[in-house]
């Protein structure tokens, strides 16, 4: 009798965490609206940069708190080179002259001011086409950091700016007598344009696959030794990028000890591993923390070497799709969206961010708890 009811109970365990997840619960946190930008970046800033005005005016619009980038966000060139002289200042020094009130205007910040003005006011929810924007836009770009910041404080949006490529020392933009290896480095700017916390990518994408990807970060790029978990509007975020995720023993660092209720997945993912990976790993980690996972993608072709593969989308802690930009579906797409890109692009997609849902998921399967009480052995 008792393997009996033994048996009873392990099928209907399953349904009950799905009734009860189903279940409302009286909402003590206030539910926030977010907004996730896909882009296609390229060498040429001052194009990045409106699109990312762009995609600041339509969060606005949409009554969003928070809006996330991808990685690579500002700039992807055509070789390292390029990559390491168009690196931003160190983050470290930015950080500290990010305490400014009103960052200065000038003819290029009048541009990315405008565009988000215009933008935050367009009904229009097809998103245009990158390649609409005027080649001729101009001007002096002080960083991508510094102009992320002024697009903070023109549409007082919170930014995660998923990824920069920033000194490691305190050189200038553009440095050619510094060549040394750079950060790539995931930024958070608040509403008034301060940088509040900043992240170092720890694990490098060394991959190559014979025919399709061939790409060595390290030959550039310094790994970070340091996870961070910051305070935000939405919650408690969780600094990753890319990469990082293929390493689940992180995030359960940041759960366990950093306190994170959403994970920051901000990505320049290659198509072929998209396909074959890009939604199973960002659902898996969603699960495994119950936490939200946000994923800022990269999407298109961004030169003659390099193309990504899209689908900037957010999971709840339960694992269940959220939000879907849109990307390659197969190794064979040619786009859908024009030859550049299989969807339009720049674009936002939008979801909201409940944290009483992330303590209801912890109190009904404490796999947190259970984590820590686990004893075995090899």
């Amino acid at each position: 009798m008792y393997g009996y009811l033994s048996t009873i109970y392990v099928l209907l365990l399953p349904l009950y965490y799905m009734d009860a997840m189903s279940i409302p619960t009286s909402t003590t946190r206030a539910i926030s609206r977010i907004a996730i930008a896909q882009l296609r970046s390229t060498r040429n800033k001052h194009t990045n940069l409106i699109n990312i005005a762009k995609t600041a005016g339509w969060a606005k619009r949409d009554g969003a708190k928070m809006l996330f980038l991808p990685e690579c966000l500002g700039f992807i060139g055509d070789s390292a080179e390029q990559t390491v002289l168009n690196a931003d200042p160190s983050i470290v020094v930015q950080m500290k002259n990010s305490n400014d009130d009103v960052l200065p205007m000038n003819s290029f910040r009048e541009e990315l001011a405008a565009t988000i003005q215009s933008c935050s006011q367009s009904d229009d929810e097809q998103q245009s086409d990158d390649n609409n924007i005027i080649n001729e836009v101009e001007g002096p770009i002080e960083s991508i950091v510094a102009e992320l910041r002024f697009i903070a404080q023109q549409s007082k949006l919170w930014i995660s700016g998923g990824g920069v490529h920033t000194a490691a020392t305190s050189t200038t933009a553009g440095d050619a007598t510094s060549l040394s290896k750079i950060y790539n480095t995931h930024v958070i700017i608040d509403e008034k344009g301060q940088i509040t916390s900043f992240y170092h990518k720890i694990h490098l994408f060394d991959v190559s696959i014979p025919g399709k990807v061939n790409l060595k970060e390290s030959n550039t790029t310094a790994p970070g030794q340091t996870l961070v978990v910051c305070d935000s509007p939405i919650g408690k975020l969780a600094l990753t990028i890319c990469y990082d995720m293929r390493f689940p023993e992180m995030y359960v660092e940041l759960v366990q000890r950093g306190g994170a209720e959403v994970i920051l997945m901000p990505s320049a993912f290659t198509v072929p591993t998209g396909i074959a990976h890009w939604h199973a790993l960002l659902r898996a980690r969603a699960i495994e923390s119950q936490c939200y996972v946000i994923a800022a993608a990269q999407v298109g072709q961004h030169n003659e070497k390099r193309k990504s593969y899209g689908h900037s989308l957010a999971y709840d802690p339960w694992g269940e799709l959220l939000a879907d930009a849109g990307g390659y579906e197969n190794d064979s797409q040619d786009g859908g969206g024009d030859e550049l890109s299989p969807v339009n692009v720049p674009s936002i997609v939008t979801c909201d961010i409940d944290l009483d849902l992330v303590q209801s998921v912890r109190e009904r399967m404490p796999i947190q708890q259970h984590r820590e009480s686990s004893n075995f052995t090899f």
